[in-house]
């Protein structure tokens, strides 16, 4: 089944739940205005702009430029892959909380100047600097501090706990120091988060437009998961992905499987790059990591021949396997899709990882915090064999495979704004560099 509840489509009939946290527009005709002024925003969207100075100012009899309008924003969305031609089409909450969200922000862009700042160094609480009220009246235009403030060149309680609140919504360390990622976020101007937001409703929407009621969907820039059944939110994750030179691919698949016990058979790329070095380092690792070694005729082979091998430059002829155990990389389970790229979502035994801001650092599969959970709800809902799977849970050694009764869908993409269920913008690095900036900056600290 899919979800026909489209963010932001006004070909038709408005309808929006009582239960909305955010003011809706008082007409139809207004809430196209708010949707042609979010489109508009787009670089190659510009022409949209064209009707929402008639649509304000033309009587309600007046169809024309209505109807071409409508047309223009169904051929819009058709090209993004959203099908709109039912003319009862409904508008959901979150179009309203980013068109409200953009809108402010560019009333803010029209009064507000927007000065880069320049501290020449990082700020902590109680540094003083001549910069720390302007940094307060930003933090206060953004919404992050609820008050008005008549700061002096103090970097008060206040002002730390407002920057604390700016550094959470944009992903990064929360710790109210002012250093050059969190300076990069508060000198993006309101314009660029408004184009910024656009663009991302756009993109979200083309994938949500066409979601089945259960799924699993992973924003990588966002470092999260989310388990979604009958459409309802059943469980977020923390997660970690590729770094940016081994990226995690944008991918749409189904899990089949959930492997229990997971043995890693180690990609070549990863022997080369990463365990050939611990290998000649230590003459022990690959026992003490519990690792097998086979040559490529599947004939198991003696670790001291790996040892050996490993310190000669050039071909290495062997193939790694790590039992599962404690030690396993994959941990205690693998949530088995199938894809080109030879990727997946699994436990990890590093947790402390987790704790991080910055959760760039796999080598291009997605590691679970919260697997354990994620398996047993798939266990209670969607495996063949329960039975089993409850035989099993004192077993840590023995690798078994369990199919799915129904293939679970599973998105990986690539958003880097949005406005949460609170009304409260979220926006985080572009951490594969894949949308152009718009100003200059770099997201290292």
């Amino acid at each position: 089944m899919q979800i026909k509840c489209l963010s932001g489509i006004f070909i038709g009939l408005y309808v929006v739940a009582a239960t909305s946290a955010v003011a809706a527009p008082a007409s139809v005709r207004e809430a196209m205005v708010s949707q042609l002024q979010l489109l508009a925003l787009l670089p190659e969207q510009h022409a949209l702009q064209q009707y929402v100075g008639p649509l304000r100012q033309s009587p309600q009899s007046a169809s024309t430029i209505t109807y071409q309008a409508q047309q223009a924003l169904q051929r819009f969305w058709q090209q993004h892959g959203v099908d709109i031609t039912n003319s009862q089409q409904l508008a959901d909450d979150n179009f309203f909380r980013v068109s409200t969200k953009v809108s402010a922000l560019l009333r803010l862009a029209d009064t507000a100047p927007w000065p880069q700042l320049e501290p020449g160094g990082w700020l902590r609480p109680g540094d003083s600097h001549r910069l720390i009220p302007l940094i307060a009246e930003r933090l206060y235009l953004l919404g992050d501090m609820p008050l008005a403030s008549d700061a002096d060149y103090a970097y008060s309680a206040s002002i730390a706990e407002a920057v604390r609140h700016f550094q959470a919504r944009h992903g990064l360390k929360v710790d109210a120091v002012i250093g050059q990622q969190t300076l990069y976020w508060l000198n993006v101007s309101p314009l660029q988060r408004a184009k910024q937001l656009a663009r991302e409703y756009v993109a979200e929407t083309s994938v949500r437009f066409n979601l089945p009621a259960q799924y699993i969907l992973v924003n990588v820039p966002a470092y999260e998961l989310s388990l979604v059944d009958q459409q309802q939110l059943v469980m977020q994750s923390k997660v970690i992905v590729g770094l940016p030179y081994r990226q995690t691919p944008m991918l749409q698949s189904e899990i089949s499987s959930i492997v229990l016990n997971p043995s890693w058979h180690v990609p070549r790329s990863i022997v080369r790059r990463n365990l050939l070095a611990h290998i000649r380092a230590d003459a022990d690792y690959l026992q003490h990591q519990a690792f097998e070694a086979y040559d490529y005729q599947g004939q198991k082979v003696a670790l001291t021949e790996v040892n050996a091998a490993a310190d000669i430059d050039g071909h290495f002829p062997y193939r790694l396997i790590q039992k599962p155990g404690e030690h396993n990389a994959l941990g205690r389970y693998k949530f088995h899709f199938s894809n080109s790229y030879d990727v997946y979502l699994h436990d990890t035994p590093e947790k402390s990882l987790f704790a991080k801001s910055k959760r760039a650092l796999s080598s291009g599969c997605v590691r679970v915090e919260k697997a354990a959970q994620l398996a047993e709800w798939l266990a209670q809902h969607a495996i063949v064999d329960q039975s089993k799977w409850q035989q099993m849970q004192n077993d840590f050694n023995t690798t078994q495979w369990f199919k799915l009764k129904q293939k679970l869908p599973v998105y990986i993409v690539y958003w880097t704004a949005w406005v949460n269920n609170q009304g409260v913008a979220q926006f985080r690095p572009d951490i594969y560099h894949k949308q152009k900036r718009q100003i200059s900056g770099e997201y290292t600290n």
